[in-house]
């Protein structure tokens, strides 16, 4: 076998700088020194002969072409070391159970991933799901570059950029919705003026997702006059309009669909993006399933409607 120009810690290290984009997230996740990842990395790159990470000072570390070519045929190697690492021989009462930690949005939670979990543990019974549902809010992707989830599954508005550790997967509509009460003997969609004396419901008060919201809405010409609740659980908030009590920043895709006769798009916004991410690079069975179950569950789910799909192997 020809010498190798790094080790696998080497490569251990890129492949978590290439997730955190951070030394010092990098140094607290694999346990070592800031100094030792900087390190890790300069002998990397002295001995490959190339510059992998682009620095500059104030800003984060970003892949050069030759750090992404680098990464892609990085994907390839870890592959195929677990393909070799799966010839190891197990002992008949050998324990092979996992535990992954997905970050999902609280409304695929529950209307598209749970109803399914039963049927997925049956089949991969090695295999434990920690969930945490989140809100849509700006800070998921950043949360995501510590390391600490295997999988995420997101909405982000569709204004935003699209980090190059996510994939995109589908396109669903955005927009203000409410009861149709609120449309009776009006032109759809309704105009900013007539939105902004309507109750709204909005996040949790002084939040950082309130505050998002509040600096969307205002490059729409937005600006709610009355407020009547904040709530942080969309099946409140679904209900709520179900009620007609108010109106609110929703996406369609998490609309239960016994409201959907009641609840309607009363001025579009934004679309969204269905977004996923995968910690592993690929080549582990358990790996693959868990991803395929979740990105199944929502985009293959009938009531879950989309406006494209971008995933090929979903559409």
């Amino acid at each position: 076998m020809p010498h190798l120009p790094f080790t696998l810690r080497q490569l251990e290290v890129f492949s978590s700088l290439c997730t955190t984009r951070s030394f010092r997230r990098s140094a607290e996740t694999l346990g070592i020194s800031q100094a030792s990842v900087s390190n890790q990395m300069k002998v990397l790159e002295e001995q490959l002969g190339l510059t992998l990470f682009d620095r500059r000072p104030g800003q984060r570390p970003t892949l050069t072409a030759e750090g992404m070519a680098f990464l892609d045929d990085l994907h390839a190697f870890q592959a195929a070391a677990q393909a070799l690492a799966a010839h190891r021989r197990h002992s008949a009462d050998e324990a092979e159970s996992v535990r992954y930690t997905v970050l999902i949005g609280q409304g695929m939670l529950d209307a598209y991933i749970r109803p399914k979990l039963d049927r997925f543990f049956t089949a991969n019974p090695g295999v434990d799901l920690a969930f945490e549902a989140r809100a849509p809010s700006g800070s998921l992707a950043r949360d995501l570059e510590d390391g600490q989830y295997d999988f995420a599954l997101i909405h982000r508005r569709a204004d935003r950029s699209v980090e190059p550790h996510f994939r995109q997967l589908a396109l669903v509509r955005g927009g203000i919705y409410g009861h149709r009460k609120f449309a009776e003997g009006r032109q759809l969609p309704l105009q900013p003026e007539l939105l902004n004396t309507l109750p709204f419901i909005m996040p949790l008060a002084a939040s950082a997702q309130e505050r998002e919201m509040l600096q969307f809405f205002e490059r729409h010409r937005i600006r709610p006059r009355r407020v009547i609740g904040h709530t942080q659980y969309y099946d409140v908030m679904a209900a709520m309009l179900e009620r007609g009590v108010g109106i609110a920043s929703f996406a369609d895709a998490i609309l239960p669909p016994e409201m959907r006769g009641e609840v309607i798009l009363l001025y579009p916004l934004e679309n969204w993006r269905l977004l996923s991410f995968r910690k592993d690079a690929g080549g582990d069975a358990r790996c693959d399933a868990v991803q395929a179950f979740l990105v199944s569950s929502v985009l293959q789910d009938p009531n879950y409607r989309t406006i494209s799909v971008f995933a090929e192997e979903y559409a």
